[in-house]
């Protein structure tokens, strides 16, 4: 019996070897019909700054995703099957006390067999790490209680001041770009290039919210800004947000934008912690449209000036289209001190970006109506190397939407921010001016105690 039952392994081994070599025999068939190409990207750095070696480059397509490090050229090597790719690339380095960010992204790249050059150039823009970055927006509401859609007159944002040392908000400013939704069509948009992309200044439509009065935010300190309704939502609609929080402030000007299922304040937030609406001559409506799926949000400090000069300064408004209600400000990008580019859910294929790379090299997409939130990414290392943070750091973090929702985001950081926080650590959230990396998707509102 044994004999037996040896023989019929034996076969059985002979006939699984059989079949594997004709398998790889199949294989290698296929792999021959497979053309590859080698393909060199090159960092095309701005004036004044020199190629640097070992800088990484990731390549992008046919579901397949390739790295690797420039040469002291700037010249990264790749070998590739025909298709059609997008190329990344990122650095940092410390200079003077801030750090010097290079982006730079090259989208529909067409490998194929007669590809007459096979470097693509990819030009970088430079920008610097500010104190103050956007910590979370929330503005896509969340489901009204009996089923009958959405509420979204809840927004609000949270500002961190992201470094070691305090920062004062006077004259800080919230604006953002139009078109109001990322799928838009976009008037600012000529031969497939935004028609400011070289001049230096990106678009506040309608109107700015303005900081006036000399707000100190120390190091590792936010402040919450309620965008519409600083009221506590959640007497109406439970899934909503309590900002009615005496320690918090608002977008809140009845006079200019008097609009009031926009704009409601609670008692306990004081008179000073209201912030200056600025309105653009011509533009109409009376409420800021912030849109609650695609916005291009970002914050601004003006230099040199004040924001009520800066807004009322005729030479600085520009149109988007021929219509004078669709006014916009000229804000100089080096006033930027951050910005977020919002893209919807489900409207990839219409998307196009509002904010220049040397604002945010990237985008991250919402899935709105759900009371998602946008909320960013911990820097890992830079957090964990501050000595107060031990014992007081909270992993396995298990806010994000990965897995609730297609296209679900997480923290890769794995670190539970919110609860470290509450624990005293000082948390160094990831700042690299590309919120497709520097942000994620959460499934609740950080300020809903989960």
């Amino acid at each position: 019996m044994k004999s037996k039952i040896n023989t019929v392994k034996q076969i059985f081994s002979l006939a699984m070897i059989g079949i594997l070599l004709a398998t790889a025999h199949s294989c290698d068939e296929k792999n021959e019909d497979i053309k590859t190409i080698e393909v060199k990207i090159r960092l095309v750095y701005p004036a004044g700054y020199e190629p640097r070696a070992g800088v990484p480059v990731k390549l992008t397509g046919n579901y397949a995703v390739f790295e690797a490090q420039t040469d002291a050229s700037g010249m990264a090597d790749f070998t590739v099957a025909v298709g059609v790719y997008e190329a990344m690339s990122f650095e940092s380095y410390l200079e003077d006390k801030n750090y010097i960010l290079f982006n730079g992204t090259k989208s529909n790249m067409v490998v194929n067999e007669s590809l007459s050059q096979n470097v693509f150039d990819m030009p970088l823009t430079m920008s610097k790490t500010s104190q103050l970055v956007i910590k979370e927006i929330y503005n896509g509401g969340c489901q009204k209680d009996d089923g009958s859609g959405a509420f979204q007159n809840d927004k609000y944002v949270i500002l961190y001041n992201n470094s070691s040392g305090p920062v004062s908000l006077k004259n800080y400013c919230l604006g953002a770009c139009m078109p109001s939704n990322g799928h838009a069509t976009n008037n600012f948009m000529s031969g497939g290039e935004l028609s400011y992309l070289k001049q230096g200044w990106i678009p506040a439509g309608f109107g700015i919210w303005a900081l006036e009065s000399d707000v100190m935010l120390e190091a590792g300190r936010q402040i919450v800004i309620a965008l519409e309704n600083a009221i506590d939502n959640t007497q109406t609609y439970s899934n909503s947000v309590n900002l009615a929080n005496a320690g918090y402030y608002t977008a809140y000007d009845i006079a200019v934008w008097p609009n009031t299922t926009y704009y409601k304040v609670a008692d306990v937030i004081p008179g000073n912690h209201y912030l200056k609406a600025y309105k653009i001559a011509g533009a109409v409506g009376n409420a800021w449209p912030l849109s609650v799926s695609s916005p291009a949000f970002f914050v601004f400090q003006t230099k040199n000036s004040t924001p009520a000069a800066f807004a009322n300064n005729a030479d600085n408004i520009v149109l988007h289209g021929t219509s004078s209600s669709q006014a916009n400000l000229k804000t100089p990008v080096d006033w930027i001190v951050d910005g977020i580019e919002i893209f919807q859910k489900g409207q990839e294929a219409n998307s196009k970006k509002r904010l220049t790379d040397n604002v945010d090299a990237g985008s991250i997409y919402l899935t709105n109506n759900q009371g998602y939130t946008l909320y960013r990414n911990v820097d890992k290392e830079a957090t964990e190397m501050i000595p107060e943070n031990a014992g007081k750091m909270v992993y396995d973090y298990d806010k994000g939407t990965a897995g609730l929702v297609e296209g679900g985001t997480t923290d890769p950081s794995g670190i539970d921010a919110e609860a470290s926080l509450k624990l005293g650590a000082r948390i160094i959230y990831k700042d690299t001016n590309n919120s497709t990396v520097d942000f994620h998707q959460r499934k609740q509102a950080s300020l809903i105690q989960m």
